[in-house]
């Protein structure tokens, strides 16, 4: 009698486990960064027009370093994978495999080895299908962030609330997307044209590789006025803080070696965007000490102001003991004054103008774009 109330509590468990998926659409996404991997699981329920509706986040992971940093071979992908994918529910459902920046600075011929080893992993499992994998572009990137964020504030399904503009702040690049009517001055590749819930969309995105956080900061490590005081750089000297300063200098490489301001600014001016929303790694900095800001709301003004008041200009022993265990904290002088170069003298973006995120259990991510608009 035990045996058969064992089983049949086993047998529950198992469907209920695999309830949303019996009851709804699912499909896994992967996020391949630079710094890290997420895998989400989504369900979701289809409209008459065919267009995902009810989106919700079953289950996700995160895990580190980023995918295209693992030693090439087999058995480290495998270890990867196996990680990554570690208690994930037991739904047989499609996984799109999608890697970003970190992979777009590889080589064509080491990035196809790293897939061929992915797929060799998949391959041994029963559950999961890979419906796609593959190096995504940076506009692509950007079409899916603008569609996660505009999902989520219920932007496509109304004609009553305006789309709105996105930027997105990765660790290797980062993406602008915003909606256009006038597109004489576009670039074809940066235009995107979709067809959703009924509707046509034309937007402007473009992507940076290379002006993402990570990489930037790798190139300012020995810039004294972008690091708290006494902060011992690299090459052995004192930083002497100044966000004001430092924001200078990060602009010459967004806007005279990347053109920022060239590619972005002009089509800005034709095109002005009412609500600007922003997700990625911004949004950790922001919601970090010492940084407060209000009704999930900010300025690139304010921002620059409080990261020089708040970490430029304070001695960095002091900031250590008033802020233990951050790993991040020596970088967030150099990060604020960067943010700031990127959206006002790159963008074109006023210092005032305010600029949204949506909190954290809205699970606002990029992947959730995929639902929508999958490349496969």
């Amino acid at each position: 009698m035990l045996r058969i109330l064992l089983f049949l509590l086993v047998t529950f468990s198992a469907s209920a486990e695999n309830a949303p998926c019996q009851q709804h659409h699912c499909i896994g996404v992967v996020d391949a960064g630079s710094g890290g991997s997420r895998v989400h699981i989504y369900a979701y329920d289809v409209d008459e027009s065919n267009s995902p509706i009810n989106i919700n986040e079953l289950w996700s992971n995160k895990i580190k370093p980023g995918f295209a940093t693992v030693d090439m071979n087999q058995e480290a992908i495998d270890n990867y994978l196996n990680s990554l994918f570690a208690n994930a529910p037991q739904y047989n459902l499609p996984i799109y495999f999608y890697a970003t920046a970190g992979m777009r600075l590889l080589s064509q011929p080491k990035q196809q080895q790293y897939f061929q080893f992915l797929q060799q992993w998949f391959a041994g499992q029963s559950q999961w299908t890979l419906k796609d994998a593959q190096t995504i572009t940076g506009s692509e990137e950007g079409l899916f962030g603008w569609l996660a964020v505009n999902y989520r504030l219920g932007s496509l399904t109304s004609n009553n609330k305006p789309l709105v503009g996105i930027t997105d702040m990765g660790g290797a690049s980062v993406q602008i997307v915003f909606p256009v009517q006038n597109t004489s001055m576009i670039n074809k590749d940066d235009l995107i044209e979709l067809d959703l819930y009924g509707r046509h969309l034309t937007l402007f995105g473009h992507s940076f590789l290379g002006l993402g956080q990570t990489i930037l900061s790798q190139q300012f490590l020995d810039t004294a006025n972008c690091f708290a005081n006494n902060y011992q750089m690299p090459n052995g000297t004192p930083a002497q803080g100044d966000a004001t300063s430092c924001q200078r200098d990060v602009s010459v490489l967004i806007n005279q070696v990347h053109s920022a301001n060239d590619i972005v600014r002009p089509v800005l001016t034709a095109n002005p965007v009412k609500f600007w929303y922003t997700i990625g790694g911004i949004t950790t900095l922001i919601d970090s000490k010492p940084f407060h800001f209000q009704n999930h709301q900010l300025t690139s003004k304010a921002l620059l102001v409080q990261g020089d008041s708040e970490v430029c200009h304070k001695q960095w022993q002091d900031l250590q003991l008033q802020y233990p265990g951050n790993e991040y904290l020596y970088n967030y002088c150099l990060v604020s004054s960067y943010y700031y170069a990127l959206l006002v003298n790159g963008y074109g973006i006023p210092p005032q103008e305010p600029i949204n995120y949506l909190e954290n259990s809205q699970n606002i991510d990029w992947t959730l774009g995929v639902v929508l608009h999958p490349k496969a």
